[in-house]
């Protein structure tokens, strides 16, 4: 079974940006307001760091392997001959793609000066985040909603950024908190009002994200499905159908994580019971990221595929 490049990089292109707005985000609103340490050592500059270093690589990535298909050449001859940069400079793909890059340009800079920066009346984590979701939502210029005219061209684009930021806001938020977990199931300090407070305001955000990603996902595929006329019997169609399966698998671990695990973490019995509920908590935590990891692998097939709707046109 051959693996195809273009969506290996595709996949890793979400997965890394996803990260960038979760991490962001999760440092703006969920650690930043109850000026809790981040996993007591660490600094979401790191993580952010990372990410938009593995999202740049994979963008370009994607732009050559994308070029190679669009010219059905070698990757190597897309690069020397220009027609990469031909795909960058005069293709939409590679406008967003030009965009995305300054953007991820300014993140690293706030990443890099902002730990030193004292600023009046700004806070650059709420910048941060803010050019994060713009650089997760641009992502929708690089799907099948850009292609979409009119009225409806607005709507389907309008769902799809929305559905790239509530997933970033939970799926990619599940990163840094985990990173910010995990140490404490090490450390023998109780993890009791500081982890249960990051924990209830993080579930509080993702249950508006999921209610959010339902029905812009549900919106998208009624865009990609000609009304759900075209759903069933199509790759396409079976493909969301999983798509769908994993996404209610992880609302179970998440609905457990809300309410079974995080409330035993203020229980009285702080050596036993709250250690044991935390790396529960933890392992739900990781299986609920893996989960998400296959979800965007997915995503990734999905973006390319032809539609039903589309084929249901060409036919």
């Amino acid at each position: 079974m051959t693996v195809d490049p273009l969506i290996v990089s595709r996949a890793i292109h979400f997965a890394s940006s996803l990260v960038v707005g979760g991490t962001a985000i999760f440092s703006a609103f969920i650690v930043q307001s109850d000026r809790v340490a981040f996993s007591l050592k660490r600094r979401p500059e790191q993580l952010m760091d990372v990410a938009l270093a593995l999202a740049v690589l994979s963008g370009a990535t994607w732009l050559v392997f994308l070029a190679s298909r669009i010219a059905q050449t070698p990757v190597a001859e897309v690069v020397s001959d220009g027609t990469a940069w031909s795909v960058l400079t005069e293709t939409q793909f590679g406008h967003a793609w030009e965009g995305r890059l300054l953007v991820a340009t300014a993140l690293f800079c706030i990443g890099f000066v902002g730990p030193s920066v004292r600023t009046r009346g700004l806070r650059l984590p709420l910048l941060q985040a803010a050019l994060a979701v713009a650089f997760v939502g641009t992502l929708a210029w690089s799907g099948h909603a850009a292609g979409t005219r009119g009225l409806a061209g607005l709507l389907h684009f309008g769902g799809d950024t929305l559905n790239l930021v509530t997933a970033a806001a939970w799926v990619g938020g599940l990163v840094p908190l985990l990173i910010f977990l995990a140490p404490r199931t090490w450390s023998d300090q109780p993890p009791l009002i500081d982890c249960f407070n990051v924990l209830r305001r993080f579930s509080t955000l993702a249950a508006w994200s999921v209610t959010i990603l339902a029905a812009s996902g549900l919106l998208n595929t009624w865009f990609m499905t000609n009304g759900l006329r075209s759903f069933l019997g199509t790759d396409y169609g079976d493909l969301v159908l999983v798509k769908i399966a994993l996404f209610s698998v992880m609302l179970g671990f998440g609905a457990a994580n809300r309410y079974w695990l995080t409330p035993r973490l203020l229980t009285t019995n702080v050596s036993k019971k709250n250690a044991r509920a935390l790396r529960l908590l933890c392992t739900s935590v990781s299986i609920e990221i893996a989960l998400g990891v296959v979800v965007i692998c997915v995503v990734a097939v999905l973006g390319q595929l032809a539609p039903p709707e589309h084929e249901h046109h060409m036919g």
